[in-house]
């Protein structure tokens, strides 16, 4: 009788366990508001930036997403106004356009990434395991005080993620118990881009970055 009761306990207090990470799992997925890191060529957002939307739509699919573009000139103007429409979960388009962002050099876009995340207090930000994107978070990171995850592969849940290990022999879960802003990279060809067509109502507005705040 003694093991029996003992048993029982045991599974309550499990399922009290499992009850509070549940709870807290919920409350968390409500909390999400993530920043991506786009990546655009030829007036078009990249389809890697693509698969970092839908990563962020892994995340939780209640997600406000910010879709962060630079560059200068027309091809930037018609890359925001791809982004603005490229998914349901884009709550709104940030735009710096300066010549300091003509090419892809990872040290002003770090600067703006910092300056961008302290004034939106994101829980998550997400690049692609792009050249761009391999060179720009960890420098990033180190300007946010953070550890980013790298060559995500799935998400478990807001903070847990599937990478790979051992030069991609094998895969290992890892829990994120930093910080915010949670940053990661994602291998694009994990995270399939969404086909759902947009209307015209759900197009998402455009914030201009003043130039200023690369400095705050």
């Amino acid at each position: 009788m003694a093991m029996a009761a003992a048993l029982v306990a045991g599974a309550l207090r499990r399922g009290r366990a499992g009850g509070a990470r549940n709870v807290a799992g919920e409350a968390l997925r409500r909390l999400v508001s993530t920043l991506v890191v786009a990546e655009h060529e030829g007036g078009l957002v990249k389809p890697s930036s693509l698969s970092a939307l839908a990563a962020a739509e892994a995340i939780a699919k209640e997600n406000k997403v910010s879709l962060l573009l630079a560059g200068s000139g027309p091809a930037l103007h018609k890359a925001t106004e791809h982004a603005a429409a490229s998914h349901p979960l884009v709550n709104e388009v940030l735009v710096a356009d300066s010549d300091v962002f003509a090419h892809p050099l990872a040290e002003p876009w770090a600067e703006l990434l910092r300056s961008v995340q302290q004034k939106g207090g994101y829980s998550h930000v997400i690049a692609s395991s792009t050249s761009f994107g391999k060179n720009l978070l960890p420098r990033a990171a180190a300007l946010l005080d953070v550890s980013p995850v790298t060559d995500v592969t799935a998400i478990s849940e807001p903070r847990v993620f599937v990478r790979p290990i051992y030069a991609g022999n094998a895969l290992c879960t890892v829990r994120y118990t930093g910080e915010n802003p949670c940053m990661m990279s994602i291998r694009s060809t994990s995270f399939s881009p969404t086909t759902e067509s947009m209307s015209e109502t759900k197009v998402a507005p455009i914030t201009q970055q003043a130039q200023a705040n690369l400095h705050g």
